[in-house]
């Protein structure tokens, strides 16, 4: 197992981002919103596990970036649905769309830069 500190920036963030959506869906079942606590569960663990490697965070990345903006999408569009999480959790799911395409942004800069470093000059 990779210790965090031996991760990418971008792999950490992804870490994080995964703990924080965990940490929300834990919330939402609290408050009993089942839809919610499981699309924040399973993406959060899904990119959680993902920051192991810079190529699947990168992936993972990207497909959480398109889930979040349709859910946000979704949830400012159709007041009191299915995907409305009022206000601030719209926000915060714009927020984790954006984040998640820059967290795969940054690990495909990172496969970038370590392929370059890796060519005999």
């Amino acid at each position: 197992m990779t210790s965090p500190v031996g991760l990418a920036w971008p792999q950490r963030a992804a870490l994080i981002l995964g703990v924080l959506l965990v940490a929300w869906g834990v919330a939402d079942l609290v408050r009993s919103e089942p839809r919610l606590a499981v699309l924040h569960l399973v993406t959060g663990v899904v990119t959680g596990v993902a920051a192991v490697r810079t190529r699947v965070a990168r992936l993972v990345g990207s497909l959480m970036g398109v889930v979040y903006l349709v859910v946000f999408a979704f949830g400012v569009s159709e007041p009191g649905g299915a995907m409305d999480a009022g206000a601030v959790g719209n926000a915060a799911h714009l927020l984790i769309g954006f984040a998640s395409v820059g967290v795969a942004e940054s690990c495909a800069w990172c496969e970038q830069r370590a392929r370059r470093a890796a060519r005999p000059h």
